[in-house]
């Protein structure tokens, strides 16, 4: 699972740009957000011969996804063609597992993106070599500690009964 993420994330380094900033809706459209979600265009066969060249591995769960991933993936594909060969190599290999990711997953893989561009190139470089250096123990140990690190959400509780207890006074 370590190697695993360590690949999602340098997957995530040449794409996140297109995934965090979805597109803005074309000028005079009317199609509410959870309209669009539920829409799950284009398939497979709508795509260009570009399209389905970049999103290649994704061809057996395509039609699967629903329209927020689709556009996501479609972003990222535009991106294809300016990609060096060994890119297009690596961003066709770890394609798969990023397409496997939960939610959840895919949200930490944006935090260490996001985390690692606030560093420095050359540290970031060291960084990265350094994790893919450690063996496997080392590297399940820090997901494990990394895993244990993150707590858990605090439950929520509703403004309308922190305000009712507030204004309770007790009677004598």
């Amino acid at each position: 699972m370590p190697g695993r993420v360590l690949g999602v994330f340098l997957l995530c380094v040449a794409v996140e740009p297109a995934v965090a900033q979805p597109p803005a809706a074309p000028a005079g459209s009317s199609t509410p957000a959870t309209h669009a979600r539920s829409v799950s265009s284009p398939s497979w066969r709508e795509l260009s011969a570009e399209q389905r060249e970049a999103l290649g591995p994704l061809a057996a769960d395509w039609d699967k996804f629903d329209a927020d991933r689709k556009r996501k993936w479609l972003q990222i594909a535009a991106k294809y063609p300016n990609m060096s060969p060994e890119g297009k190599q690596r961003f066709h290999e770890r394609m798969p597992q990023l397409a496997k990711l939960t939610p959840e997953q895919r949200e930490t893989a944006r935090e260490n993106f996001r985390h690692a561009y606030s560093l420095p190139p050359d540290q970031r470089l060291a960084v990265t070599q350094k994790y893919q250096g450690l063996p496997e123990a080392s590297k399940k140990a820090l997901a494990a500690q990394a895993k244990a690190k993150k707590p858990a959400p605090a439950p929520r509780r509703p403004a309308t009964a922190v305000h009712e207890a507030s204004s309770v006074t007790p009677r004598p």
